[in-house]
């Protein structure tokens, strides 16, 4: 005979789970979109909900508010096509640098990874930069982006340490991870593929013969 717990456990149709799935998916794209061409603050969630083809009540059922869907969508952008979340990605990304011969091969792999990451992220990053501006609350989330970015610049210049050539002579490890951390940013990309119009491929050899010049001895 069934115990009370197993009788009360409530039941998931895997149907209403896949259109439930299927809204946030849509109301996440649609916010996303709505955020790098109109920017945040000239955005609604009115806006939202009539291009995800939902009510304004089923907003929240994927995110509080408005903040909360730039939060969500956010979180989104931060997963790998495996739907990692970007801790575990960076993790990744690391180990594969690892098998690299020598420190101008890690580099450039890394901007090519990073280009990668940029063609997807370059339009949202610059939206919550732009909102951050005028919201504490955002601030502080662009400012924990930014640190998280560093962070993973400096496991690079880690690796690096490991191989030859070495940095360059009287390149800190600090000055090092900085210049990671600026030639990775979003903007650059950004300026640089969507503004002047570089092909992809074209900006990703850059970038690696870019590191590569700045950092290496």
């Amino acid at each position: 005979m069934p115990s009370q717990s197993a009788e009360r456990r409530p039941y998931r149709s895997p149907r209403r789970t896949a259109q439930a799935q299927a809204t946030r998916g849509a109301v996440l794209s649609a916010a996303r979109r709505l955020f790098v061409e109109k920017g945040y603050a000239a955005t609604s969630r009115e806006e939202i909900a009539a291009a995800a083809g939902v009510a304004v009540q089923t907003l929240a059922t994927v995110a509080p508010g408005k903040r909360g869907l730039l939060q969500a969508v956010l979180d989104e952008a931060g997963r790998d096509a495996a739907g990692e979340p970007l801790p575990v990605t960076m993790r990744s990304h690391l180990r594969d640098l690892r098998a690299e011969p020598d420190a101008a091969a890690l580099l450039r792999a890394h901007a090519r990874s990073s280009a990668a990451v940029s063609r997807h992220t370059a339009g949202l990053a610059e939206a919550l930069r732009r909102a951050a501006a005028a919201d504490p609350e955002l601030a502080a989330l662009w400012r924990t982006w930014q640190r998280q970015r560093r962070q993973g610049q400096a496991a690079v210049v880690d690796l690096l340490t490991r191989r030859t050539p070495p940095l360059r002579p009287g390149l800190s490890r600090d000055e090092a991870a900085d210049v990671l951390w600026t030639l990775t940013d979003d903007a650059l990309h950004d300026a640089l593929v969507e503004e002047r119009g570089w092909a992809p491929e074209r900006f990703a050899t850059w970038l690696g013969d870019a590191m590569c010049a700045l950092l290496l001895g």
